[in-house]
């Protein structure tokens, strides 16, 4: 079937129209999260789902992509950001302003509870790290002490099985130590 450009671009605005709503969609979720990514991911999606859409409709139209279809379907949503969505702009930041208001002190307040849940923690465990690192600091130190008699003697006990019979052999050493 063939359509006349006239029809084409008003098929086209009428779809931008509706797709207005998609953009409406994405703007409530640019308000509740409001950070930088959350713009970039929103602006990134709806140019990606507007492509394809003019991309369906010029191919339902007449199997091209042309310029009237495309300049339909922008001014579509155009329209609809201008007219329709100011009047909803103001519902969605009064509804956003109350969302951050009741959730966001929610959310605050989970995240200080758990802030000081954390800091309690790490106080505790602070302690409990600092008695094992003291023993195995002085594990440490208690294997580099040096002998208390320089006279002593070591012995060495080293015992070997063989097949029946068992072998015990003795070293014995003289250990001095300078200062």
């Amino acid at each position: 079937m063939s359509y006349s450009i006239p029809d084409c671009f008003m098929i086209a605005f009428a779809v931008g129209l509706v797709f207005g709503l998609v953009y409406e969609a994405l703007r409530i979720v640019r308000l509740i999260l409001r950070f930088g990514a959350a713009v970039f991911v929103c602006d990134i999606a709806f140019f990606m789902l507007a492509a394809a859409a003019v991309f369906k409709l010029s191919e339902s139209l007449g199997n091209f992509v042309r310029v009237y279809t495309v300049l339909g379907f922008g001014a579509g949503v155009f329209a609809y950001i201008v007219t329709v969505g100011r009047i909803l702009n103001l519902a969605e930041s009064a509804a956003s302003i109350a969302w951050r208001k009741t959730i966001g002190r929610f959310i605050r307040l989970i995240g200080d509870s758990a802030r000081n849940s954390f800091g309690i923690i790490a106080q505790n465990s602070k302690v409990i790290f600092g008695k094992i690192s003291k023993h195995f600091d002085n594990a440490r130190e208690n294997q580099f002490k040096h002998l208390q008699l320089r006279t002593k003697m070591l012995y060495n006990k080293k015992k070997q099985t063989k097949i029946g019979e068992e072998e015990v052999h003795v070293i014995k050493a003289a250990v001095k130590r300078s200062s």
